[in-house]
């Protein structure tokens, strides 16, 4: 855990200042709090909980970890342009144009980062993927665990709302969304007890509300 801790670090370094600054100015002229760099971020930490599950080797975890970095602090900024649930391909092209435009040297992994962020939006899980190491379900669990909890019950709510969920379809709209996102996190990290216990909690109280808001609706 150590060495892994030394590996978020490095990356960290490389990368979380300046991603975070263009994902912060990205989303300053818009009103989407749910869903601007503090979501980036914490989908980041929720990336790094998950790679610290795996046990990866040193050699296999740097790669990964840099993907994932740049993956969550890309994979929502399409949002500034298309408010729909089809977001990725705006978030994937505006990554690709930050690298071209900065001159930064990219990932020898870099179509898999893009591929991920392009594809992470999609919450009918299409794309049959149940490697747990693999950059797109990574970022898929990682998007999908800030969707639980409390905070989750805040970004539902607002971005539903956003897109015009009248109140009253609201909560049933969430649930059937919330359940598809918890049943691919059961699917790929079920094995890792500790990890699906925690945000299967984290899951069940976000339903919870939304039950509850239905009945009174």
């Amino acid at each position: 855990m150590e060495q892994l801790n030394k590996v978020f670090k490095t990356a960290e370094e490389k990368w979380i200042n300046q991603l975070n600054d263009f994902c912060k100015k990205s989303f300053s002229k818009t009103n989407i709090p749910s869903h601007d760099h503090t979501h980036h971020l914490r989908v980041w930490e929720y990336s790094k909980e998950i790679i610290s599950v795996l046990n990866l080797d040193t050699e296999t975890s740097i790669d990964l970890v840099e993907s994932c970095l740049i993956a969550s602090l890309f994979h929502d900024i399409g949002l500034v342009k298309n408010l729909d649930e089809n977001h990725g391909f705006e978030s994937r092209k505006i990554c690709e144009t930050y690298f071209t435009d900065n001159k930064l040297a990219k990932p020898a992994n870099f179509e898999e980062i893009l591929s991920a962020i392009e594809k992470h939006d999609d919450k009918d899980y299409k794309i049959n993927n149940s490697s747990p190491d693999s950059v797109l379900s990574i970022l898929c669990t990682a998007d999908d665990m800030d969707a639980f909890g409390n905070i989750g019950v805040i970004r539902y709510t607002e971005i539903y709302l956003l897109r015009g969920v009248h109140l009253c379809d609201l909560p049933e709209s969430v649930i059937i969304n919330l359940d598809k996102r918890f049943d691919n996190f059961k699917r790929i990290y079920t094995d890792y007890s500790e990890l699906f216990e925690k945000h299967k909690a984290r899951y069940l109280n976000t339903r919870k509300f939304f039950e509850e808001l239905l009945e009174e609706l």
